[in-house]
């Protein structure tokens, strides 16, 4: 019987500090078939649930489960990974872009590759890319080095209480779209600090109908592919010890809801000296535009309000001059 051909076995890990994500991805390739046996990505906020690169497939595999399953993951970033990476891998020019890169060790290619799809889920950031390919065995697929279920064993269970639902209800009329926070380590202020009225910025997060179908007809997406920033006000907020419920209203139509795990994160504020956002008029209005369209015939019409003093002198000369022909 002829030798199975072995696989590609790629493990990615992507560290963005600036913004606290933590990306793990991994992949079995059919060199020969040119086509994915099987691949994972998840990103979390801590960098101790990544692990060495060079650990197996299924250490890799298993750890990103184990993630989820512990409910550690950032759930909108990895709901947008998963499904970025499923068209990835499941399309057969970028395997064999990748297949290609793998074949003549052109790790910077893989880099930016990676680097970008981080750049599409995650926020337009330069993360630091850690990456290891090797051929391996089909029968090596399953292989582990680190046992997950010691680990699970020796750590304590976690006290996380069950998100509860602040009682604040969106109406039942209004768009609402998925986001995250634009995060400010530095400058921003955390997350339980803030409270209802406070102006934020925040990013659309693409994967559903209606918030693709907003950041299309704002044109919020860049030539890049990174979303742009926009101002948000904080409608309700409702702190708990380890995770926020919070909802916020981009103009009076398009509200969002989050529940955030990592409630100590830095948020970005808008400027306190400039005042207030301009939340109905700026780039997230709708709105704004057909404002600004029906001040036009208000224009016209107190234009022609006062006017009208001058054409009313204009006609009583005009009959006076007629009568004075008249008598003559």
């Amino acid at each position: 019987m002829p030798e199975t051909p072995n696989y590609y076995s790629v493990k990615v890990n992507l560290r963005d500090e600036a913004n606290m994500v933590y990306t793990m991805v991994s992949a079995i390739i059919d060199p020969v078939e040119i086509k994915s046996v099987k691949y994972e990505g998840v990103s979390c906020s801590s960098p101790l649930s990544l692990l060495p690169v060079r650990s197996t497939f299924q250490d890799f595999y298993n750890r990103m489960q184990r993630v989820i399953y512990k409910g550690e993951q950032q759930k909108n970033i990895t709901k947008s990974l998963q499904e970025l990476i499923k068209t990835k891998f499941g399309s057969e020019s970028f395997l064999e872009e990748i297949l290609h890169y793998m074949d003549h060790n052109l790790t910077d290619r893989l880099d930016f590759v990676f680097s970008e799809i981080h750049k599409r889920t995650a926020g337009n950031s330069e993360p630091k890319v850690e990456i290891h390919f090797e051929l391996i065995d089909p029968n090596d697929m399953t292989k582990t080095t680190v046992d997950e279920e010691e680990i699970a064993k020796k750590e304590a269970p976690p006290v996380t209480p069950v998100p509860q639902a602040s009682g604040f209800l969106i109406p039942a009329d209004k768009q609402i779209v998925q986001f995250k926070f634009q995060l400010s380590p530095v400058n921003g202020i955390p997350l339980v600090e803030l409270k209802a009225g406070d102006n934020v910025y925040i990013r659309l997060v693409p994967g559903d109908a209606v918030t693709d179908s907003i950041i299309n007809t704002l044109e919020l997406k860049e030539e890049s592919g990174a979303i742009k920033q926009i101002p948000a006000k904080i409608v309700n907020i409702s702190n708990n010890k380890n995770f926020s419920e919070v909802v916020i209203k981009i103009n009076e139509q398009i509200y969002g809801k989050i529940i955030e795990e990592e409630n100590s994160v830095k948020i970005k504020t808008t400027d306190s000296n400039a005042g207030a956002a301009n939340i109905m008029n700026s780039v997230a209005s709708p709105t704004a535009k057909i404002t600004k369209a029906k001040q036009n015939p208000n224009l016209s019409a107190d234009e022609s309000f006062h006017l009208m003093p001058y054409i009313i002198m204009l006609v009583v000369l005009a009959i006076g001059m007629m009568t004075i022909f008249v008598i003559l």
